[in-house]
């Protein structure tokens, strides 16, 4: 799987948890998101885990960029987890949109908080894609 593919899977995963609490402050495991992003690329998650596998570290790094580009406020991030982690403004005003050309009728923050195995790679990828991109054009004024 190639890293941008992961970052959406991990940005669909933690979108979907924001949105279902929101407006609540919820914790966010980098040690879940690193153990979806294996099962994702077919690796059995059980036993014992071992945080030095690159799934984690890349699942904490995406974490950290959502809330570095104004999409998440966290109040502490840890190691292992984003404490105190919301939807900044930006973010909700992403998610809390219904897009064109896709055939949806809910938001994607609504399609996102049914989660990365109940939507599928390919569908999360896609409203991921989306999501940046309006979050993008909001930076910019479009």
């Amino acid at each position: 799987m190639r890293n941008i593919e992961a970052f959406n899977l991990v940005v669909g995963e933690v979108f979907g948890q924001c949105y279902r609490e929101f407006p609540c402050r919820i914790d966010i495991s980098t040690m879940e998101l690193g153990a979806t992003l294996k099962e994702a690329k077919g690796e059995c998650v059980q036993g014992e885990l071992d945080l030095r596998e690159a799934e984690y570290s890349f699942a904490r790094e995406s974490v950290q960029w959502l809330v570095d580009a104004g999409y998440l406020w966290c109040t502490t991030p840890a190691a292992y987890k984003f404490m105190g982690a919301t939807l900044s403004p930006k973010g909700l005003e992403v998610l809390n949109t219904i897009p064109e050309g896709l055939e949806m009728k809910v938001s994607l923050g609504e399609e996102l908080s049914q989660g990365v195995v109940a939507l599928g790679k390919e569908a999360t990828k896609q409203m991921v894609l989306k999501a940046l991109s309006m979050g993008a054009k909001l930076m910019v004024g479009f």
